[in-house]
């Protein structure tokens, strides 16, 4: 299917692109360029992930497991995860290497293809695009839930050829095929709205620019598209609500989730506006921060050409025909829209929710690329300065990246050391007896003085590498932590009913001299 589609593409820009003549051994160049690109940056980025085990948070807990599904309205994850363990015969694993890589893989797949459906015809820049999307912060920070990432890439792959088939012109079952499939990959994370926007814009976009017809045509193309929006989101919503009945389960109350297409229109409203004012003041800072550092400024400069190609390209277009000026002028007026259409639907944003933001980058090669046809002595020059900050880009993102792992081997490696001393503390404390229950009072509220934290990446806020060393052994999953990277697990006596008792009451707070003691046959950890 994927031979057909690039053939189809290939005949199509041969004949409809005026005044350009491409050879058609030069789009599986593009393709294989861009997914080069994405493995040898993602490997630069995420190595430390890869050959290394980082831990925390909800991979700490899901180790061997696919965390909540259905019940976050991710049905197809779960149906993934059924999958995986038919296929392999065993269950689910947390895997770095193998999990990374088919991840990055999946990954290049998805830059290959849009690269192709795009048009893009230099490889550079189809290697940058490849290169953006491996490094892009959402990664790095996806690839703290290594145990679901990979789930997730699939799920961009499927989009993305979902996307491709839905934008076939002459077929009937080809965009029914793609709707489904992308009806699917929201099933597996509903972030991905963003992208699926995004990518019909650009194709309607591209057909703007390649396509002289008239009027009726254009609008028949958008009309087609929103249709077709409208029927991956019925897919979405029917197989979400027929697996909630299946399995008897209700939607999680959980950063919007079960309140998804539920809300008011004033709140709609307010989720537009705060997504142009995050395309064109993007917050710092937070956890959705994907401009972090120096990268704010070469953000910044890329906007600015965005603009300008984009009034240069309406400008071009108004002599041949005002209409596709107009159609041309409401697309990009939607692009922040798309980007950060994330903010639409939640009020509560993570920087996992951030891949639409991608997009922006997306657009600035589309349009350098496309419009150099047309101008190839102006805009040469153009073209380079805008891979040169794409290249920054990617060689600040591989940093970043770096940072954040950094970070976390620092963070873990701490965390095991004061586990493993307050085990050896506890297990040392008079009157010990391996068959006692182990209280922990205030354990999600500890202070320890003695830590260590490293302030020098304190400016790190990308979700998932956000937290301080307090924070990270303040996690909710604190015991499963101590059990698998530690190896103790006791057995646990509920706090609520020791820290009554009048000896716990007079006991000093952890690491202080008593704050460890055996009472009424419980060991009992005063934090």
């Amino acid at each position: 299917m994927l031979r057909e589609k690039l053939g189809e593409i290939i005949s199509q820009t041969d004949q409809k692109i005026a005044g350009v003549s491409l050879r058609n051994n030069r789009f599986p160049i593009i393709f294989q360029t861009a997914f080069w690109g994405t493995l040898i940056c993602g490997l630069f980025a995420h190595g430390m992930a890869l050959f290394n085990k980082y831990s925390w948070h909800d991979d700490i807990f899901s180790l061997f497991l696919t965390g909540t599904a259905i019940e976050s309205g991710r049905w197809m994850l779960h149906v993934f995860s059924e999958l995986e363990k038919w296929f392999f015969g065993n269950g689910h694993f947390s895997l770095p290497l193998f999990n990374g890589m088919l991840s990055l893989v999946c990954i290049g797949l998805s830059a290959g293809m849009m690269c192709v459906h795009f048009q893009i015809r230099s490889r550079f820049l189809s290697a940058l695009l490849g290169g953006i999307m491996a490094v892009f912060p959402v990664i790095a920070s996806l690839f703290g839930f290594m145990f679901t990432v990979h789930y997730y890439m699939i799920a961009l792959f499927m989009l993305t050829v979902g996307c491709m088939l839905i934008c076939t012109e002459k077929s009937w079952w080809k965009p029914l095929l793609g709707i489904l499939l992308c009806g699917c990959a929201l099933g597996v994370y509903q972030a991905f709205i963003p992208n699926l926007l995004m990518l019909m814009l650009l194709d309607v976009l591209m057909i703007l620019c390649h396509r002289e017809e008239k009027a009726g045509y254009y609008i028949r193309i958008i009309l087609v598209r929103v249709v077709c929006i409208a029927g991956v989101m019925g897919v979405y919503f029917l197989g979400n609500q027929s697996f909630l009945w299946a399995k008897n389960l209700q939607l999680q109350d959980y950063l919007g989730i079960s309140n998804m297409a539920k809300g008011s229109l004033s709140q709609y409203l307010a989720g537009a506006v705060r997504a142009y004012r995050e395309f064109f003041r993007p917050s710092h800072f937070v956890l959705w921060d994907m401009y972090p550092q120096a990268v704010f400024r070469l953000y910044c400069i890329m906007l600015v050409l965005d603009i300008l190609l984009g009034i240069l390209l309406i400008c071009q277009e108004w002599k041949k025909s005002p209409v596709r000026s107009l159609l041309m002028a409401l697309c990009l007026t939607i692009v922040p829209l798309g980007c950060n259409f994330i903010f639409v639907m939640s009020e509560e944003v993570h920087s996992l929710m951030m891949y639409g933001q991608l997009m922006q980058m997306v657009l600035l090669i589309c349009l350098i690329d496309w419009q150099e046809r047309c101008w190839p002595s102006l805009l040469q020059l153009p073209r380079r300065g805008i891979a040169l900050l794409l290249a920054l880009s990617v060689f600040m993102y591989i940093r970043y990246d770096n940072q954040c792992y950094m970070k976390s081997a620092f963070q873990q490696q701490e965390a095991i050391s004061w586990n493993t001393t307050l085990i050896a503390r506890i297990e040392s404390v008079e009157g010990f007896r391996d068959e006692l229950p182990v209280a922990f009072i205030n354990r999600e509220n500890l202070r320890d003085n003695n830590l260590y934290n490293m302030e020098e990446l304190d400016f790190l806020s990308l979700g998932t590498y956000d937290a301080d060393i307090h924070g990270y052994l303040n996690d909710w999953a604190w015991q499963a932590f101590m059990a698998r990277w530690c190896g103790f697990e006791p057995q646990m006596q509920d706090p609520s009913l020791v820290s009554a008792w009048p000896e716990v009451e007079q006991m000093p707070s952890y690491p202080d001299a008593g704050s460890i003691q055996v009472i009424r046959d419980v060991v009992v950890v005063k934090f």
